[in-house]
């Protein structure tokens, strides 16, 4: 795994503007405790897991009694993660390890668009190269299309005609340039299923694949398609989700403005912004100020 940290994750953020979508209109955000501050006013909870829930090993245990006062008012509640490495089943499973009560059904992220999104992407006879530190896990899961893991070696990524960037978490120092180098030789389809610059992580800030494909779209040769979070196709299937109730009735609970706010107002969710993960030991008013990215709530935890 390779790490960063926040101010570099941050300007990555900042400069990646253009590839985002465009910004809300800015709200005046309310300081509150946490959700039992606002839990009346909506229908559905849809969490964030790292930096909310967790920050990679175990729950914060104001996310254990909120999940839990949450259901006993009657809410329905869901995690939208760009947690893709394995499918929402086992995201489910790992929260459940951490004293959460999610099922794979509540689980919502980019691994769930794949399916269209491959089917839309591959031409007959395409095989792309995937990314993952498992990559038995997506080959087992989406078995009707050619896909082939990709190693450390040159050769692997010059021989693919697209990739399929799941999570780096099993890159050393040096890994990073071997996806840059060959879409510099021969530009192809990137897609890319973890939005993510950094994320909190034991402590530390890990770089996600959107921080390298960031780096790679500002060279002008490839234009990454982006799934989850802040991108409307991940909120549009939350909203699928509940088709009963209304955008309005539906609060984000995140800890990245570029994530989490974004994502979630631009599609007409409120957003409750936390402080417990990316945002921690940093000033989120000013964060929100230099970004232009406003939620309707902050608080220290959910």
């Amino acid at each position: 795994m390779l790490f960063t940290d926040f101010a570099d994750a941050w300007q990555v953020y900042l400069q990646a503007g253009p590839r985002l979508p465009a910004a809300p209109a800015a709200v005046t955000p309310q300081r509150v405790k946490g959700l039992v501050d606002v839990l009346d006013r909506y229908q559905v909870l849809a969490f964030d897991a790292y930096g909310v829930l967790h920050c990679g090993d175990q729950a914060f245990p104001q996310a254990v009694r909120a999940v839990a006062l949450a259901r006993q008012a009657g809410k329905s509640v869901c995690v939208l993660t760009n947690d893709v490495t394995r499918e929402p089943a086992a995201v489910a499973a790992g929260l459940r390890l951490r004293g959460f009560d999610f099922s794979a059904s509540e689980v919502i992220s980019g691994r769930t668009l794949l399916p269209k999104v491959l089917r839309e992407a591959m031409s007959p006879g395409q095989v792309f190269g995937v990314i993952s530190s498992v990559p038995e896990d997506v080959l087992t899961t989406l078995p009707d299309f050619a896909l082939r893991p990709l190693g450390r070696e040159p050769e692997q990524f010059d021989a693919v005609d697209g990739f399929l960037f799941i999570d780096n978490n099993h890159w050393e120092d040096g890994d990073d340039h071997r996806l840059e180098r060959a879409l510099v030789r021969r530009p192809r389809p990137l897609i890319v299923c973890n939005p993510d610059v950094g994320c909190p992580f034991l402590g530390r800030m890990s770089a996600e694949p959107g921080y390298y494909a960031h780096r790679i779209a500002g060279h002008g040769s490839v234009e990454p398609l982006f799934l989850g979070k802040p991108f409307p196709a991940v909120y549009e299937a939350l909203c699928q989700r509940f088709p009963d109730v209304s955008p309005a009735q539906i609060l984000m609970i995140g800890d990245s403005p570029h994530t989490d706010v974004l994502g979630s107002r631009s599609a007409g969710l409120d957003c409750l912004l936390v402080e417990s993960g990316f945002l921690s030991g940093q000033d989120s008013q000013r964060c929100c100020q230099e970004s232009g990215l406003w939620p309707d709530w902050i608080a220290p935890f959910v």
